[in-house]
Order: structure tokens, then C-alpha cells, then sequence
């Protein structure tokens, strides 16, 4: 694990890492911007006063196609992050962000309930690939308890997609124009998308050693700083090229390491919040007294508070090394908000609506944060780069929060929404409570291999070293981070 030694080290990391923070994280954050704003937007959409009729849909239709969405976001998210290993992610990226910009322009053309299942379809094919791409990306560029911060800066700019998305809808929708307000949304909002694309295509740096916006010294640093936190080496501790591949073991070590799969079934319940949030705010607080644009306004100030939610909780993640607490700690605080959210009478007063608000601050204070830090906790135990990128891939389905999110919140629950929000309470709790066991899995693991290894002697310590059937973490000189 990397660690600066010197006073030099420190200050070019410090060098290191503004310049990577203002190029390669800037760029994929504000790429995460415009993706949580093209996923979302159909939730702005449907606050329009013409939108379900004008494209001629049923009340459930929208619920059913965020559902319907999660099919190929979350299926070809593994598939597509080891096409970034494979390819690039400075080109893979901006070919996803091609795709679903493209797409998403198409939905203005939406005329019935078959074009906006076959459009959210599409959307969620080239979509599924981008966040687990960049996270893989980002980790292959920034230290172990560096890239929290960084996972968590990225993560927090769909919390301010959703804030600006309310915001940009209801500027948008002021436009005077030939078109409805909803199909000017999507042409714009996707049109921006493309813009991206070929920035980030000029931009991007295909890896460390040519990194336009480093100079010499610099690029030397970035190189050897990563190669001490995770090395390409093999058994003997000699430097060997990454071949950029993903080969059928470095598949079945993913799928086989029942410890992290259980993470992400986790991280299912743990998202689940922010999936609610990126698509519902708006109808959730219509339901608090607010209708149609003034909806899309009261959206932002939550999604604020989660942005920086999530900044805080990574920031203390990174400088306390700590994964698994640090995650239960956002969760708790959004339970806090859903308890209160839960516990008002079924036709709340004004002042009532106005508590239920305040503490959907707190949900969104809590809800965005673990998904950074489930990610750079997979990432800290996967040493082997092959085998992260699918694991990070597998991490993305835990986007299958949409999916019970779309089938949650449906239309006959309206306005107060009390019924999904208690069952997304009680999910929320079931994966703290798993992300607590997990890490006392880890601690255990830990301890058992610490005792095995106090008989060994070198002979013993050299087999296991020189064991080509044993890969990164299974390799029991290994220790788990939590």
C-alpha cells in the first residue's frame, strides 16, 4: 500500500492529484452529471401537465420503465466494464456517452408505451457500462485510500444532477418553442451528452506515463506510486506488463469469492434510497403540498444536502481508513429521515408536510454516500486489475435497486407514498445489518490466516508466494481492509 515517505512525495502527490482531480476527475464527474440528469429526466418530464397524454401513456407506464430500464443497465454492467479493460476507458467511455445521449434525444419522438420500453431499454444498454468503467478507471490512477474521496466526489455529482435536473427542467420548460416542453427536455438534455463525449475523447488520458497535463517528473511519480499500491507483479514479486485482458479465471475468481458477491447484495438494499430519489423526488414532494414546476424547484435543495453528504462521508472514510462503519453511519442517518417520513399520519397537515420535508434532507444526507465506499472497498481487496474490473462490473448490479424502486412506488401509493418509503426503510436496515457481518467475516478471516501464518517457516512462505493457483486476495499473506 502506498504511502508518501518524504516531504518530495508528499508534495508531488499533492502536485499529482490537483492536476488529475481538475482533468480526468472533473471530466468523469461531470460526466456523471449529465448521465444523472438523462436518466432521471423522465421523472421531470412526468410533472409536466401534458407529458402521459401527449405520448399516449397509462398511469403505471413510467414505474414500468424505470423497472424495465434496470433489465440491460444492470445485466451488461460486468460485460461492459472488461470492454473498457479491454479497450480503453478513454475511448469506451465516450462511445457509451455517444450512444445514450443519441437515445436519449430519441424520447422526445415517444408516442406510446412500446417506444418508451424499447428507448429505456436502449438507454439503459449504453448507460450500464459507464459508472463501473470510470470507478475502474479511477482506480487504476489514484492510491487505495486516495480514490474514496475521489469515488465519492464522482458519486456526489448525481446527487447534483438530481438538484440541477429540477432546476434545468424548469428553465427548459420556460422555453418558448414549437416543440412541448417535455420533448425539448430530452433534445437538449441529450444533446449535451454528445458535447461531452468528444471532450472527453480530446481530454482523457489513455494512462499515467502520457498524461498530457503532467510534466516529466510528475508522470514518473504518478507511475511509481501505483506500482507500489498495486503492483503488476508476479508470484515472486517481479514486474510484469498488464496485458489488458480478462481471462476465464479471473471470471470465476469474481464469481466464486462469496464475501464480496455478498457486499453487493448489500449494496442492493443500500442504494436503494438513491434510486428512489433520482427518479421520484419530484412526485415524492408533490405529495408534501408542492405541484408541477414548484415541485421540480423544492427538488434541489435535498439533492444539495446529499451532494455533500456523500463528500463528507468519503473524505472521513479516506482519512480514518475505514470502509464498512463508515457506510453503516450513512445509512443510519438515512433511516433517521425515513422513520419520520414513515411515522406521519396519512394525511398530513400543513405543518406535518412541512417536517416530512426537512428530514427528506436527512435521506438524501445518507443515502448516496455508500455507493462510493462499496466500491472502494471492493476495490481495496482486489488487488489482482483483471478480476476488479469484473468485480466492479458484478457491483453494478446492485443497480437493481431500480428495478424494486419502479415496482415500489407506484401510482395508487400517491401523494404521501408511505407504504414504499416504510418497505424501503425496512430493506435499507436488512443491509446494515449485512455489511456488518461481512466485516466481522473479514476481522475473522484476517485472524485465521495471521495464526496460520505464525508456523510457517520461508519454505512454507515461498510455496505459498510461488502458488500459481492462488490469485490476489486468495493468497493467504492477503489481508482484508473493512
Amino acid at each position: 500500500m502506498y504511502s508518501p515517505k518524504t516531504t518530495e512525495e508528499r508534495a508531488l502527490d499533492k502536485a499529482v492529484n490537483l492536476k488529475l482531480d481538475c482533468v480526468v476527475l472533473v471530466v468523469c464527474a461531470t460526466n456523471f452529471f449529465v448521465q444523472g440528469i438523462d436518466k432521471s429526466n423522465i421523472g421531470n418530464a412526468a410533472t409536466t401537465a401534458t407529458f402521459e397524454s401527449d405520448a399516449h401513456l397509462g398511469p403505471n407506464d413510467i414505474s414500468d420503465s424505470v423497472s424495465l430500464l434496470a433489465i440491460t443497465f444492470v445485466t451488461l454492467q460486468p460485460v461492459s466494464t472488461a470492454l473498457a479493460r479491454r479497450f480503453g476507458p478513454k475511448y469506451w467511455i465516450p462511445f457509451l456517452m455517444v450512444c445514450w445521449g443519441a437515445i436519449s434525444m430519441a424520447h422526445a419522438g415517444i408516442h406510446n408505451r412500446a417506444t418508451l420500453i424499447a428507448l429505456r431499454l436502449l438507454l439503459g444498454a449504453f448507460e450500464a457500462g459507464f459508472v463501473p468503467s470510470c470507478f475502474y478507471y479511477l482506480s487504476t490512477i489514484y492510491p487505495h485510500y486516495m480514490v474514496g474521496f475521489r469515488l465519492g466526489l464522482f458519486v456526489g455529482m448525481f446527487s447534483i444532477a438530481g438538484a440541477f435536473s429540477g432546476a434545468i427542467a424548469y428553465a427548459i420548460f420556460h422555453i418558448k418553442s414549437n416543440l412541448k416542453d417535455w420533448q425539448l427536455l430530452f433534445l437538449i438534455e441529450g444533446g449535451v451528452t454528445i458535447i461531452m463525449a468528444v471532450v472527453s475523447l480530446a481530454v482523457l488520458p489513455e494512462r499515467l506515463s502520457s498524461a498530457w497535463f503532467l510534466n516529466e517528473k510528475e508522470r514518473v511519480h504518478a507511475v511509481y506510486r501505483m506500482h507500489v499500491d498495486n503492483p503488476n507483479v508476479d508470484a515472486r514479486g517481479n514486474f510484469v506488463a498488464d496485458k489488458l485482458e480478462v481471462s476465464k479465471e479471473n471470471i470465476l475468481d469474481a464469481v466464486k469469492d462469496w464475501r464480496k458477491l455478498l457486499v453487493v447484495v448489500c449494496n442492493i438494499c443500500s442504494v436503494l434510497p438513491a434510486s428512489v430519489f433520482a427518479v421520484f423526488l419530484p412526485l415524492i414532494v408533490e405529495g408534501m403540498g408542492y405541484e408541477g414546476q414548484q415541485a421540480n424547484l423544492m427538488s434541489v435543495p435535498p439533492f444539495v444536502v446529499g451532494a455533500f453528504g456523500v463528500y463528507l462521508f468519503t473524505y472521513l472514510s479516506d482519512r480514518h481508513r475505514e470502509r464498512s462503519l463508515i457506510i453503516v453511519l450513512s445509512m443510519l442517518l438515512s433511516t433517521l429521515g425515513f422513520i419520520v417520513l414513515v411515522a406521519t399520519p396519512s394525511n398530513p397537515s400543513a405543518s406535518e408536510n412541512k417536517l416530512r420535508y426537512a428530514f427528506l434532507h436527512f435521506c438524501l444526507a445518507g443515502a448516496g454516500a455508500s455507493g462510493s465506499l462499496v466500491a472502494a472497498w471492493l476495490i481495496d481487496n482486489t488487488p489482482d486489475r483483471a478480476v476488479r474490473s469484473v468485480v466492479i462490473g458484478i457491483n453494478g448490479w446492485s443497480n437493481l435497486a431500480g428495478v424494486i424502486s419502479g415496482q415500489l412506488f407506484r401510482k395508487q401509493y400517491a401523494p404521501g407514498y408511505r407504504m414504499p418509503l416504510g418497505v424501503t426503510l425496512a430493506i435499507v436496515i436488512v443491509g446494515m445489518l449485512g455489511f456488518v457481518g461481512v466485516r466481522m467475516q473479514f476481522v475473522k478471516e484476517n485472524g485465521r490466516r495471521k495464526r496460520e501464518m505464525a508456523t510457517w517457516d520461508d519454505e512454507r512462505l515461498d510455496r505459498e508466494l510461488e502458488d500459481v493457483g492462488k490469485r490476489g486476495d486468495q493468497k493467504i499473506t492477503f489481508r482484508y481492509r473493512y
